[in-house]
């Protein structure tokens, strides 16, 4: 492939940018750079602190820092968020327990439009490598991100479509080396403008080898050893964990004092094994070896092209400050590959558009009403396509309120949604959902408040809940939808402290009961010899609390406690399956002029409550730190890092993962890199 070497002359030229352009480029020594928390979780406040509900934003040398290569892992270390992983190319965002189509994947406000809500073995494509902001919302975002937000949303900001003129170019460039998996990554960004046009290059490449492990694969119990050879499993790495992906994207805008239109368009592939034991058929000792020689490894080749369009407008017309216009068009497919032949070919054509006006203020009333339209054309091809061709058409209109008064802000939300899911075989099925949120928040001090909000949220089931059957290789999976099943509906409580001064503190718990919720279970039946998953509902309550305490010592060092806890169970007392467990940590941070350094510890206890015909998980302690010295010179900066993750070499099997059995997470990795901005 030749995009790997565009890449990397591209990487080059970034690096000597800076000597080109130092007679040009201007620093301000003496101007402090202050990095303000904003978000864009509300259409009317982009303060993070304006945020009732949980929010979580990184961005910056925070974002750098914690970037990894699958959105979950990069989240992973935030209070009440985790990752559901399927071998190292694969990593879903875990918010408060919960995931999939619970919580919406986004780039820049739009749905992410590709298949990881499908199945767990369906990787985002949303690079977080690629990001300047990731924002996280906890609790039920329903209100403005449609029918699939009742968990959370996470979205992935890249500034591909810029909404500002810069007087001159910037850009940056990264490096990495990673010792785990022989690991490189190669990411570079430019932007710049002419006139009144901004125009926006990034790119990536990442290749990866197995990723070593301290111990064997498979979960070994006692039972194991005198039933099974030890040739069932592999010792100090996983097999098929390999991976490589690269993108291009590009991007335009025309701005004015009255707004901006632009347009961008991207461009993905990405190439990852499913680890070795995820996709065994369950026959014989002899049809597995045999296809094993034939088949080889199950990897999955994904291909993605996306096309957005952003514009703004500032008071176009009498009674409206602000109106918006996003439409993003998604063309994604990927190849599950059985050795060299080709299993199962999915596809899914999908668009999202959305327009949203920010009203003149009503007294002090501040608001927003917007129409939301989506459709996915999504079809599985193959004699292993585990549902047949399907179109999902949302259709939603929502209206958001927002009051301050003295020392209190207030918060309404109203929100009507049809869906509509056709089954090219058997017809469709429509469900039409409401949700209505309300939230305060009371200003008790000046550095200090207390927040309540309480959402009555709907979900309506998605395609493969209703229609899915057949075996699916890469789960080990036998899975049979209900399109019986009846819309999701939660009542959520979040209650809420802040304190914002130079020591910072916020402490949320939640309540979610919830309805009719949705689940796979194995009913202990085989069907071509696979494992029978149904889908079907039960009442559940999943509660939780989350906290995170940052104490400056001094001007220097920095210490941060943080925990969470998330505690989920069905209404006859069984426990809903892959709950992440209770964690606790603490982080250490020292930061001079030149230097910074951290190190972190984190807790994790074991997960005793798996649930029904789901494997318990150990308790495990994970070390991480980090090292970064800066060179600051008038054409750029340079970063030269130091990164060490699980430094233990801990065991660590992931609770929230359906492979925690054959695939633990990565042992001791040692990450070396530089980063240049200009």
């Amino acid at each position: 492939m030749k995009t790997p070497t565009v890449l990397y002359t591209a990487a080059v030229l970034i690096t000597l940018a800076p000597t080109a352009l130092a007679t040009t480029k201007h620093h301000d020594k003496d101007k402090p750079q202050i990095e303000e928390l904003v978000t864009t979780a509300s259409p009317i406040h982009n303060d993070e602190d304006k945020v009732i509900q949980g929010v979580t934003v990184l961005s910056g040398d925070k974002l750098r820092e914690k970037s990894a290569a699958t959105l979950g892992e990069t989240l992973s270390a935030e209070p009440g968020i985790s990752s559901a992983s399927f071998g190292p190319g694969v990593g879903l965002p875990v918010i408060r327990g919960q995931s999939a189509n619970r919580v919406k994947v986004m780039q820049n406000s739009l749905d992410a439009l590709d298949a990881s809500s499908t199945s767990p073995d369906h990787a985002n494509s949303a690079e977080a490598l690629l990001a300047e902001r990731i924002e996280v919302l906890r609790g039920p975002s329903t209100l403005r991100y449609g029918n699939g937000a009742i968990g959370g949303v996470v979205n992935v900001i890249d500034n591909r479509i810029p909404s500002e003129l810069s007087d001159q170019i910037s850009g940056g460039l990264e490096l990495r080396q990673s010792s785990v998996n022989q690991g490189s990554n190669a990411v570079f960004k430019l932007n710049g403008s002419s006139d009144q046009l901004a125009w926006h290059l990034d790119g990536l490449y990442r290749s990866s080898n197995n990723i070593e492990i301290p111990g064997p694969a498979r979960h070994l119990h006692e039972e194991d050893h005198e039933e099974h050879d030890e040739e069932e499993t592999t010792f100090g790495f996983i097999d098929n964990t390999s991976a490589r992906a690269h993108s291009v994207a590009g991007g335009l805008s025309w701005i004015s004092e009255q707004g901006h239109l632009g347009l961008s368009i991207s461009q993905l592939q990405n190439l990852y094994g499913i680890p070795a034991g995820a996709h065994i058929h369950h026959d014989d000792e002899l049809h597995e070896e045999e296809h094993e020689e034939e088949e080889g490894g199950v990897r999955i080749d994904l291909e993605q092209t996306r096309y957005e369009l952003s514009g703004e407008r500032l008071n176009p017309f009498a009674g409206i400050e602000t109106l918006n216009l996003s439409v993003a068009y998604n063309d994604y497919q990927h190849r599950e590959l059985e050795g060299n032949e080709i299993g199962t070919r999915y596809e899914s054509d999908g668009w999202e558009a959305r327009l949203e006006a920010i009203h003149a203020n009503w007294g002090n009333w501040k608001g927003a009403i917007g129409l939301q339209a989506r459709e996915v054309d999504f079809s599985a091809i193959g004699e292993e396509a585990f549902i047949a061709p399907y179109k999902t058409t949302n259709t939603g209109l929502f209206w958001l309120e927002d009051l301050e008064v003295n020392n209190w802000h207030v918060e309404l939300g109203l929100r009507g949604e049809r869906q509509e899911s056709d089954l090219q075989k058997s017809g469709s099925i429509s469900h039409s959902t409401v949700t209505a949120s309300a939230a305060a928040q009371w200003l008790f001090t000046e550095n200090q408040h207390l927040s309540l909000s309480l959402t009555r949220a709907e979900r309506a089931p998605s395609a493969e809940e209703l229609f899915a059957e057949g075996v699916h290789i890469a789960t080990s999976q036998y899975i049979i939808g209900n399109d019986n099943l009846d819309v999701e509906r939660s009542n959520n409580y979040e209650l809420g402290y802040h304190f914002h001064g130079e020591t910072r503190l916020q402490v949320f718990a939640y309540y979610n009961d919830i309805a009719d919720y949705i689940y796979q279970q194995a009913n202990g039946e085989e069907l071509e010899e696979m494992p029978v998953y149904y889908y079907q509902q039960q009442d559940a309550v999943f509660k939780g609390l989350e906290a995170e305490w940052q104490i400056p010592l001094n001007e220097n060092i920095n210490v941060e406690l943080f925990g969470d806890y998330v505690r989920a169970e069905f209404k006859n007392g069984s426990d809903v399956p892959r709950i992440p467990p209770l964690r606790i940590g603490a982080e250490i941070s020292y930061d001079m002029d030149i230097w910074s350094a951290s190190l972190r510890w984190t807790d994790a206890s074991k997960q005793d409550r798996p649930g029904e015909n789901e494997e318990a998980t150990a308790g495990y302690s994970k070390l991480d730190a980090s090292f970064n010295y800066h060179i600051g010179t008038q054409a750029a900066d340079y970063v030269l890092f130091l990164r060490g993750d699980n430094l233990l070499n801990e065991e660590i099997r992931n609770a929230t993962s359906f492979l925690r059995e054959v695939a633990p997470q990565a042992g001791r990795n040692i990450e070396i890199g530089v980063r240049v901005q200009f």
